[in-house]
């Protein structure tokens, strides 16, 4: 899709919204009325919620920026405007699933995806789902799932928001929202663009006597629209249409081996989806149909030649995705759950084939699930969990996938309540079709990963005393993945995936909430510390020194935090990043030390009459750390930026 079609978008969208916005001339804000309440989460499992007041805080962030900073999700990035991948629990990207109101958003292809293209401004709210609890939504979440969730706006009535960033990277970011609602119409259109020059200097420590370079090729276009529409037949029935285009230009970081960048990637993506909600007392059911487009470009050059010799790599892939999720409750004490997720995928590429033929391919995928389970609460102390989920992929059955958890609370009247979790799960992570079919390395006989998870987590939440609150809980989980997939030198200097891998990835995660609150002040506190070992315990071959050593870009110990301080009109943010060094290469012998960042922001809210402004300056790396978190990517050192938010 071209610019021309963009802004034929950006214009239906607007005048959507502005069409709306004239049946109800009212402009006063109040608090939000949420109706069509999702499926409930499953008790026993490990989720962190996110909510729309955090997110105001990162609107002109990523995805991948935001979990940074509030969960023990490591991310790793490639540079300033480069992929930015996760790692959850030791895990793979591929092993964390990526969800759009119920959508799953990983890539067939590739199997992950870049959190970077992402922009927070397109969500309402963040559900980071750890481990096995990811199963309610689907497979492949070995390290866990994160959920984007929209939340419809029944206030009835009209809101504006406009957002502009400037920082010293010369970027510019620009979000816009405008929405309205009445008894039976909600509406909101998003808007989002970025121009992203990405202009910092560096020390090189890989040339002789570390020369200042510039960082002139992470150039980056960015923009996007999003439009949700919902429609109440009924005060138990809702219909939701949500539309989002997006397109993202860049050229990629260059090593720092080689001063002057060569490469630049095209990401477009269409998603679309449909969804009938029904809300009672009782029965909850989400049925969401969806059509996701998505065109990966990627090109290279090879030589200085007039015209250059570049090798290019172009691929579309097309899924249409049906989830039914629902849920009964039978009685105070036993809830039912149980539906299926159904996925076409289609690949068409020009790298599943050999390079002489100048056509495409296409590579077809389905698969389908089967769940159901049931929460049950035999006593107010004590909940368990149990889900079966079964899978078929192209008719071929896969083993059934079962979870169960306990929970075991007490003192729940007292001034602190003591809570007891525990589950066991089994998971498992399909070949993505790149890892089958990418010419000439592509390994069809693949088989998938899989896995036992063994989690326990005790928690503390203390009720208002005195004006604070506190919440802490520390978790130890164990998993064994079998079939790792990795890619090996083959022949001709290629790289072939292959089974080789048994990994244990093991670990603690602490998490502390703090929250005071008194007069015209208040505090807000999160710290999370996790410690991760994730080794592979089988040798592919004699040569292969791998086994007992961390697998690498995985932190064995890291730690994220913040504190934000509100007065009246007025607050400040700090915000504390700490990341043990991380391993290069698979034998141990290489790796990147650890590094600290520190950021900080003050910011003032203002009104005049209706209109309401916040201006927030912020520092970025405030001590100018040199570090890198991919081998050989620069990173910016110290970063002043600029924010101004409007709402009316």
């Amino acid at each position: 899709m071209n610019n021309y079609k963009f802004r034929l978008l950006l214009i239906f969208c607007f005048c959507l919204s502005q069409v709306h916005a004239q049946i109800d001339s009212t402009t006063y804000l109040s608090e939000v009325e949420i109706i069509g309440q999702r499926i409930p989460e499953r008790v026993s499992f490990k989720n962190t919620k996110i909510d729309k007041e955090q997110i105001d805080q990162y609107l002109s962030a990523s995805l991948g920026e935001l979990l940074t900073l509030n969960t023990p999700i490591f991310i790793k990035s490639y540079g300033a405007g480069g992929t930015a991948t996760p790692s959850f629990r030791g895990t793979g990207a591929s092993h964390t699933q990526v969800y759009w109101n119920g959508i799953n958003l990983n890539s067939p292809m590739l199997g992950q995806v870049d959190l970077s293209l992402f922009p927070v401004a397109f969500t309402d709210e963040v559900t980071v789902n750890y481990g096995a609890s990811s199963l309610l939504y689907g497979t492949g979440g070995l390290g866990g799932g994160i959920q984007m969730n929209s939340k419809l706006n029944w206030d009835k009535k009209q809101e504006v928001i406009f957002s502009q960033t400037y920082n010293t990277l010369q970027n510019s970011i620009t979000n816009g929202s405008f929405s309205f609602s009445n008894e039976k119409w909600s509406s909101t259109t998003k808007l989002f663009y970025k121009d992203a020059q990405n202009l910092f200097d560096f020390k090189n420590p890989l040339q002789p006597g570390s020369p200042v370079w510039t960082n002139d090729h992470s150039g980056q276009i960015q923009y996007g629209a999003l439009q949700e529409v919902g429609y109440k037949i009924n005060d138990n029935h809702l219909l939701q249409g949500n539309l989002w285009y997006q397109n993202s230009e860049r050229n990629l970081t260059p090593s720092m081996d080689n001063r002057y960048g060569d490469s630049q990637q095209g990401d477009e993506s269409l998603r679309g989806l449909l969804s009938w909600k029904v809300n009672y007392e009782k029965l909850k059911i989400d049925w969401t149909h969806a059509f996701i487009h998505d065109y990966l470009w990627y090109q290279k050059l090879l030589n200085n030649d007039d015209p250059p010799k570049t090798t290019n790599s172009d691929s579309h892939s097309y899924q249409y995705q049906s989830h039914l999720r629902t849920s009964f409750q039978i009685n105070d004490k036993l809830l039912l759950r149980g539906g299926y997720d159904y996925a076409w995928d289609n690949i068409h590429s020009n790298q599943y084939q050999a390079s002489t033929d100048s056509s495409t391919i296409d590579v077809h995928q389905n698969t389908f699930d089967l769940y159901g389970g049931f929460d049950y609460f035999p006593t107010d102390q004590l909940s368990m969990s149990f889900l079966l989920r079964q899978q078929w992929i192209d008719g071929d059955t896969k083993p059934i996938l079962p979870s169960i958890g306990l929970e075991y609370q007490w003192n729940q009247k007292g001034k602190y309540t003591y809570s007891l979790r525990g589950n066991i799960s089994k998971n498992f992570h399909a070949p993505s079709l790149n890892d089958r079919y990418w010419y000439p390395v592509g390994n069809p006989d693949l088989l998938p990963e899989h896995g036992w998870t063994y989690e326990g987590t005790f928690g503390i939440q203390s009720q208002w005393k005195n004006n604070w609150r506190l919440t802490y809980d520390i978790t130890a989980f164990s998993s064994i993945i079998h079939n790792w997939i990795v890619w090996k030198p083959a022949v001709s200097n290629l790289w072939r995936p292959e089974n080789l891998k048994k990994v244990h990835s093991r670990g603690i995660e602490q998490v502390l909430q703090l929250t005071y609150h008194k007069n015209d002040w208040q505090l807000i506190g999160y710290a999370s510390v996790s410690y991760v070992k994730s080794e592979n315990l089988e040798a592919y071959d004699e040569l292969d020194k791998s086994v007992g050593t961390q697998l690498i870009y995985t932190p064995i110990f890291s730690t994220q935090g913040y504190i934000q301080a509100n007065y009246k009109s007025w607050y400040g943010i700090v915000e504390q990043q700490i990341y043990g060094k991380r391993l290069t290469q698979t034998d141990g012998s290489e790796y990147l030390p650890p590094y600290y960042l520190t950021n900080f922001s003050l910011g003032k809210q203002f009104s005049f009459r209706q209109h309401r402004f916040d201006l927030k300056a912020r520092i970025e790396n405030v001590f100018a750390f040199h570090y890198q978190s991919i081998a050989r990517k620069p990173m910016p050192g110290r970063v002043y930026q600029l924010t101004l938010t409007y709402k009316l």
